[in-house]
């Protein structure tokens, strides 16, 4: 038995609880979609005005189609788009119509030229936008595409819709909703009936996404959330929490005071009402990072880390507007939208929090527990650091894919996995060697103007 005491014990079960979730999930995970290299694709965004998609050509067929040399790198394969950007865009033209079920043809303007890597080659993408404004986009319209088909028949297409509010599309990449060949170039596009659920539910789960790929704001909550099993004074240091209960007080006000401040200036940033420059807005979200690991190392607010998450909070909920400014809608969604994306963060950052809390609190009494805290913040300041370099200078040091590797779900998921195991290891380790560190009591003295434990649990 790992320990006789009784929250302990409860920390413990609910941590193997938590790995043993965190393997099956990662057993039923799908292996992520990629581009084979061997089809062409329409992305289609259906906004409630208007219409905006790209179509990704691979660039070993384009070559063979156009006879153009454009590298597999997709780097340079950009530069030399760009350098033929009226023959590619003279080729969508071609090859690319759409019209509504009256017949009538939609005009449509190409733009920007982006790449894309992928293990079979690298895709040029051609983006570009229906130029007409809809009262209300029609559900259903016919596409017309035979890109690469028409001279390699052996080739196919997908059309896939990358935004929908009204079927609860938002971010698809992956699921297609139909297919171009040979035999058939066009096709009707059937979006089915708007269902006020299926966009609800919807942009839940983009809020969730949101956190899921949101490497800056997971890393904060984690910086704010080291901490939470610990309590500070000046005489005697970070000391262990008492109880997991007033542990999890603490991460409480955190969490709550975090989706006050956010949902504040989400609902301000969403609506239109108070707008900042992007760049700005995620300069000071890295920035917050670096502030809440500095805490760690010196703290500032002492057992009262909620401040910290009130303040920046009201930064990460511009962040988190920006994306649903992107999503084209009109007034009457825009409040809808706001309050199933709001859930969809708490929802996906409570999850962070059940995962991670747990195998700190194991951990919190171990001699290895405030050094690595210490060690990770330092970690968690030169991520956050470079971030504020790129963001605000424009000094690109691409880390973001290494972090990615630790922090995007489902990789995570053995990282955390990882956590649990050495958590319970190092704490049977100390325990055997009666090593544990003590945890603070309720008399533990704090100077003036210091937070005791008693007033922790108290306030």
């Amino acid at each position: 038995m790992v320990s006789n005491n009784p929250a302990t014990s409860v920390g413990v079960r609910v941590g193997l609880l938590a790995v043993t979730t965190l393997l099956l999930v990662l057993g039923q995970v799908a292996a992520a979609f990629g581009h084979s290299g061997n089809e062409s694709y329409v992305y289609l965004d259906v906004y409630d005005t208007s219409v905006e998609g790209r179509v990704e050509y691979p660039v070993n067929d384009l070559n063979e189609v156009l006879g153009t040399q454009f590298p597999k790198n997709a780097d340079r394969a950009l530069v030399a788009a760009e350098e033929n950007r009226e023959l590619l865009h003279e080729y969508s033209e071609e090859h690319l119509a759409m019209s509504g079920q009256d017949g009538a043809e939609w005009p449509i303007v190409f733009g920007d030229l982006e790449t894309l890597g992928a293990p079979g080659g690298a895709y040029i993408i051609v983006n570009f936008e229906v130029d007409r404004e809809f009262t209300d986009v029609p559900r259903s319209f016919t596409v017309a595409y035979d890109g690469i088909i028409h001279a390699k028949p052996e080739r196919d297409a997908l059309l896939i819709i990358g935004t929908d509010w009204g079927s609860g599309t938002f971010n698809n990449e992956a699921s297609e909703l139909l297919r171009f060949t040979s035999d058939q170039t066009v096709r009707t596009v059937d979006l089915g009936a708007t269902s006020f659920w299926s966009g609800f539910t919807g942009v839940i789960l983009l809020g969730a996404e949101h956190i899921r790929i949101g490497s800056d704001h997971i890393l904060f909550i984690l910086a704010l959330l080291l901490p939470s099993v610990l309590v500070f004074s000046k005489l005697a240091g970070w000391q262990p929490a008492a109880s997991f209960g007033s542990g999890l007080w603490r991460v409480l006000k955190i969490v709550t005071m975090f989706t006050v401040a956010h949902t504040i200036t989400l609902t301000l940033g969403g609506l239109g009402v108070v707008e900042f420059p992007p760049a700005l807005v995620e300069t000071i979200i890295a920035a917050s990072i670096i502030l809440a690991a500095l805490h760690n190392l010196k703290p500032i607010f002492a057992n009262k880390e909620w401040i910290i998450a009130f303040v920046f909070g009201l930064f990460h909920g511009f962040g988190f507007a920006g994306l649903l400014s992107d999503l084209g809608l009109t007034q009457s969604r825009q409040f809808v939208s706001l309050l199933g994306f709001n859930l969809g963060i708490e929802l996906g950052q409570a999850l962070i929090i059940l995962m991670i809390f747990p195998a700190l609190y194991i951990a919190r009494r171990t001699r290895a527990y405030v050094p690595a805290m210490r060690v990770g913040s330092v970690l968690l300041i030169a991520i956050a650091s470079v971030w504020v370099l790129d963001r605000a200078l424009g000094v690109e040091l691409d880390i973001d894919q290494w972090v990615f590797a630790v922090v995007l779900w489902p990789r995570s998921a053995l990282v955390i996995a990882a956590f649990y195991v050495v958590a319970v290891a190092l704490y049977a380790f100390d325990k055997r060697r009666d090593a544990l560190i003590p945890v603070a009591s309720r008399e533990t003295p704090v100077r003036v103007g210091e937070t005791s434990l008693a007033d922790e649990r108290a306030g």
